[in-house]
């Protein structure tokens, strides 16, 4: 099993996955440059490694005033370049799936993200492809449906956003049989649209 990078895992999920702005920098002029073009701050990663979390290796709340040194540590540790990227104002963390079961074979999972997704497990499972309705009614089932339906003021999930994310999860389990696991976590849900943050595809 290899675990492909963020960039790549993007790349195969395809250009309709919603993303937020972003840029793979190979410099720390570019990094800067990126700062004044989207505003401050930004999120900085490093590249080439699979499971950043884990190691460390992701930065928030960046300013152009302490890139360098930022960008500096984060390109050491991983392939020399650092991906950028808006820092992406989450109203509910969202987490989309997908595996291949043995018996039903391409599954797409979707559930509540953040601290609630380790404490209850809130996912519900999708046959791929994905019926018309189908993830509107799936998302409904959660338990932690009513996150999504507008609090505190807040606008609710455009589920046309989060059928986007869906499907492209979907289509690439479907076209690419080497492909065994795809991880799309966290997906923000910012001003009621589903914004990938990051993604993981890991293929045989």
């Amino acid at each position: 099993m290899t675990p492909l990078t963020e960039t790549e895992s993007k790349r195969r999920l395809g250009s309709t996955l919603p993303t937020p702005e972003e840029v793979l920098a190979a410099s720390v002029a570019e990094a800067e440059a990126f700062c004044s073009a989207i505003g401050e701050p930004v999120v900085a990663k490093a590249s080439g490694v699979a499971h950043k979390t884990e190691g460390n290796l992701v930065r928030l709340g960046v300013t152009a005033e302490a890139m360098a040194g930022v960008f500096e540590e984060l390109a050491a540790a991983g392939d020399g370049s650092v991906l950028l990227a808006r820092q992406v104002k989450a109203d509910v963390e969202l987490i989309v799936g997908g595996y291949r079961d043995e018996t039903f074979g391409p599954v797409v999972t979707v559930g509540i993200g953040g601290v609630a997704a380790e404490l209850f497990g809130d996912i519900v499972a999708i046959l791929a492809p994905p019926e018309p309705g189908e993830v509107a009614e799936a998302v409904a089932t959660l338990r932690g449906a009513s996150l999504l339906a507008g609090v505190r003021g807040r606008p609710p999930l455009d589920i046309a956003s989060l059928e986007v994310v869906v499907t492209a999860v979907s289509d690439l389990l479907l076209a690419d049989p080497g492909v065994v696991e795809i991880d799309c976590n966290p997906v923000m849900v910012e001003d009621g649209q589903a914004v990938v943050v990051d993604a993981l595809v890991v293929v045989v």
